[in-house]
């Protein structure tokens, strides 16, 4: 492949929808993390990716990705109130950070966290999120 082509090993014609990581808790690294503002209330957030890695895909889940399933965890509002800083307060303890009055998304990346998996339809399709990061 180069340029503005762009090459797959089938026809799209033939490609259905995978089957979503199944429900159900798994264990996770914390890959990216940043900050972002909602496009529907204006309001900051951080955008936290979560890697399922492939060992850890139950017994009967074979189509997963081989290089592991990346979910993002947006729930983390970036404000100064009393339940924002709680909600960032149980999701550093579930990632093993420590607490003081600052977080630095930088130094989530590499912390390992346990995720709660639901499904969600999108557009006629079932698709894994992350339906919350379970604290110990």
């Amino acid at each position: 492949m180069s340029g503005s082509l762009i090459e797959f090993s089938q026809d799209l014609t033939t490609q259905d929808a995978p089957p979503p990581l199944p429900a159900g808790q798994y264990p996770g690294e914390i890959i990216s993390a940043q900050r972002r503002v909602s496009n529907t209330t204006g309001r900051p957030y951080a955008n936290i990716g979560i890697r399922i890695a492939p060992e850890s895909y139950p017994a009967d889940f074979p189509d997963g990705d081989p290089d592991g399933i990346t979910l993002f965890f947006n729930r983390l509002q970036i404000g100064d109130s009393p339940t924002i800083r709680f909600a960032w307060k149980r999701f550093l303890l579930a990632c093993g950070m420590p607490l003081s009055s600052r977080v630095d998304l930088m130094d989530l990346i590499g912390k390992t966290c346990t995720v709660d998996i639901t499904h969600q339809e999108y557009e006629g399709e079932d698709r894994a999120q992350i339906a919350r990061v379970l604290t110990p």
